[in-house]
């Protein structure tokens, strides 16, 4: 049995994850998910779409500065961009991933809130219900 979890990026962050160059996802706030979960990934609007699947290896409670030293080359921001985020923060949460699958086809918003009565993409993260509309259509997509 699995855990499952939708989280909303831009699109940005998520070019660097299909490309390989991010995979590692910083929060600001805990996020109580453990190894094995899978993190299925919205690109937020314009694109809207749920285009990937990390698998989570473990997740990281540290100083933001102690996330910088061990992450720096695998979370895809600058070192201003990083600061600039956990500004304030005296523990920063990085989700690692130990592997990233591309769904195909990608699953649209429009898709979405047509097959799933009142869909909306999360803010923060939203756990997804084993038996839930979602997660079978994100399943029947992973490629």
């Amino acid at each position: 049995m699995y855990d499952d979890i939708l989280i909303s990026l831009s699109p940005r962050h998520v070019n660097k994850i299909l490309d390989g160059t991010k995979t590692v996802e910083l929060r600001r706030r805990r996020i109580a998910v453990r190894p094995g979960t899978r993190v299925w990934i919205y690109s937020k609007v314009p694109r809207g779409q749920v285009e990937a699947l990390g698998i989570v290896k473990e997740v990281i409670e540290r100083h933001p500065c102690r996330i910088w030293q061990d992450y720096r080359h695998t979370i895809g921001i600058s070192l201003e961009e990083f600061y600039e985020y956990f500004r304030d923060r005296e523990l920063g949460h990085a989700i690692v991933f130990q592997k990233i699958l591309l769904l195909r086809p990608a699953l649209s918003l429009n898709t979405l809130r047509k097959q799933v009565l009142g869909f909306h993409p999360p803010q923060f993260f939203k756990r997804l219900a084993a038996d839930g509309p979602e997660l079978s259509l994100f399943c029947s997509a992973i490629s």
